[in-house]
């Protein structure tokens, strides 16, 4: 059960994680005359040692509609992990650190031509592939996985014809870090699957009446 610092008066689990998260991006981009170009992913800042950019590049947005499609995203999809009971609000983090750590990578290492990058739509991809996995799971509804097909199909076709939704941004964006925001949230939701899977077992080998210990 949460406790009394993370519940409204009705009881409800309040997802600040995810409210304070977005409001960081709107004041960072409220400032981003000054911090954009200290903070946005540059690759050759990055290999001469400024590694923090790794993870800030997804916080500083191009414009106000690149802000506000990413803001509203984070809000429905954390809200979502972050009230799910529970191990919500570190869902939350796991997956995003996971989804960056993983984009951080793929850009690095696999597309050297990105100089430049910005936004936290990569690291929402790992947001809603985790939401589609941990809702299949409970409901064996398959409705969970046809959506996240549909995120991966809208991918794949940005990465061949071009921007679906966000065709006005001065960068197209970089079907790379979706991708790898995507097994970000893949990897998240197989760790606690597997960790579950591992304490039912646990639990069920200590209840047995022919266990020795």
């Amino acid at each position: 059960m949460p406790s009394l610092s993370t519940t409204n008066a009705h009881g409800t689990c309040v997802p600040w994680v995810t409210g304070s998260l977005a409001a960081l991006l709107v004041v960072l981009h409220i400032g981003a005359a000054g911090v954009f170009g200290d903070l946005v992913y540059d690759r050759t800042a990055i290999l001469n040692g400024e590694v923090w950019r790794v993870l800030t590049g997804h916080l500083v947005h191009l414009d106000w509609n690149h802000l506000a499609l990413n803001a509203l995203a984070l809000l429905g999809l954390g809200y979502l992990i972050e009230t799910d009971g529970p191990g919500g609000r570190r869902n939350v983090l796991a997956v995003l650190g996971a989804s960056i750590a993983a984009i951080g990578a793929a850009l690095l290492v696999f597309h050297p031509m990105t100089i430049l990058y910005a936004g936290l739509s990569g690291a929402l991809n790992g947001l809603f592939a985790f939401i589609c996995l941990r809702f299949f799971a409970r409901t064996r509804s398959w409705i969970w996985l046809a959506l996240l097909a549909g995120g991966i199909c809208k991918i794949a076709w940005e990465s061949a014809f071009g921007p679906a939704f966000s065709a006005t941004l001065a960068w197209p964006p970089e079907a790379l870090a979706h991708f790898a925001g995507l097994f970000g949230g893949f990897a998240v939701a197989a760790v606690n699957s597997w960790r579950r899977a591992k304490q039912s077992w646990y639990f069920g080998w200590a209840a047995c009446p022919f266990n020795p210990a």
